[in-house]
């Protein structure tokens, strides 16, 4: 199926707006400026996002790689809440900003979040941790942090890649937690490994492994069925969406559908183009697309993909629709969007919003009635 990308100008208006194909659909799509949140250093990284049930978007990232924003649609300046990573704790690499956003609890005073990133320690390794930010919504600050989850061992900064760090809310108290293989070179040891190549669920008391052998899943989500799905960056190919069940060991590095990069990476796989041994994933690409976060769509509005996933990708610049019933993905399409996506979540009407590494915020509206 071939996808037209029509570019348009608003006149007068500072986005872009443009069509997307998807089979039957149309997606409109307008593009805002957010170049400010971007997080530069080796490569720019498009900002984290979560939002909040009155449509404000959180962004985290920027000049510092972790500084939160709050946007809104119907006044796009961004405004400054306040710093999460002290400037020791990173260097200048995008690697060291925001993974993720998740929103707890809110309402109109308040709001509870979890915030992850990659933190550089004094000891000059670094590890995934995950802190509860307190937000004050009225004053537009923040006013206390809590640590909630340190991961170890603690690795080498010369190693560090694949940090992951994703999150997805389980309840007001609860989520759970992406920690990728860090670039570890001995996560072939699974004792050595330790956290890493994990998916946990975590809580202010209390942190429990789900499942582990994972790569680096960029993207995690729960949908209304009770499914956990992540998605999965392997080696030059091999990307993988796996739904995640308890206890399970997911391959890594024992197994990939990739291959490795050559005899010097931190890591050579055991077998390649097979799960052998292991859990299957329910989707691969090879080659590479390089998957980013997963959402799950409304009900209505998305034709057959309705309360289908969409995923980010960064390698295709592109969105990945996917038709999930029973727990596999029985069609999939991917769209040109012409950037790279770093981040997806929905605004409360059901449209799709997603940040990008070249600091543009898109917001996609279906030609069907997402209301009913």
């Amino acid at each position: 199926m071939i996808f037209l990308l029509i570019i348009t100008l608003l006149l007068g208006v500072n986005p872009a707006a443009a069509n997307l194909r998807v089979d039957d659909l149309t997606l409109e799509v307008k593009k805002y400026d957010i170049s400010a949140t971007q997080t530069q250093g080796g490569n720019t990284r498009g900002p984290a996002l979560a939002v909040m049930k009155d449509g404000t978007v959180l962004l985290g990232g920027g000049s510092r790689g972790g500084s939160l924003y709050s946007w809104r649609e119907n006044s796009p300046k961004l405004k400054l809440l306040g710093n999460v990573i002290p400037s020791k704790e990173r260097i200048s690499d995008s690697r060291f900003a925001i993974t993720d956003i998740a929103i707890l609890s809110q309402n109109a005073e308040r709001a509870r979040l979890l915030v992850s990133y990659p933190r550089l320690t004094s000891s000059r390794c670094v590890e995934v941790v995950v802190y509860h930010v307190a937000l004050d919504r009225v004053r537009s600050t923040i006013m206390k942090q809590t640590q909630w989850f340190r991961s170890k061992p603690c690795v080498p900064i010369a190693a560090v890649q694949h940090a992951a760090g994703r999150l997805e809310v389980i309840n007001s108290n609860s989520a759970y937690l992406t920690v990728g293989d860090l670039g570890f070179a001995q996560i072939g040891d699974r004792k050595a490994r330790g956290d890493l190549g994990s998916v946990f669920k975590i809580s202010k008391s209390q942190v429990e492994r789900i499942s582990s052998g994972h790569r680096n899943q960029q993207g995690i989500v729960l949908i209304k069925s009770g499914e956990l799905i992540t998605s999965e960056h392997g080696p030059r190919g091999g990307d993988e969406i796996n739904v995640i069940k308890k206890g399970v060991d997911y391959g890594w590095p024992f197994v990939t559908y990739g291959e490795p990069y050559s005899q010097g990476d931190y890591v050579i796989p055991g077998k390649t183009g097979t799960h052998e041994g292991f859990q299957e994933p329910i989707q691969v690409w090879t080659p590479s697309i390089a998957p980013t976060e997963l959402i799950q769509l409304p009900a209505k509005g998305y034709g057959r993909y309705s309360s289908g996933l969409v995923m980010g990708t960064l390698r295709e610049n592109s969105l990945v629709f996917m038709e999930f019933s029973n727990s596999k993905i029985v069609r999939s399409q991917i769209v040109n969007v012409g950037y790279r996506v770093r981040d997806l979540d929905l605004l409360p009407d059901g449209r799709i919003v997603a940040s990008t590494d070249e600091g543009n915020l898109l917001v996609f509206k279906s030609s069907e009635s997402v209301n009913g």
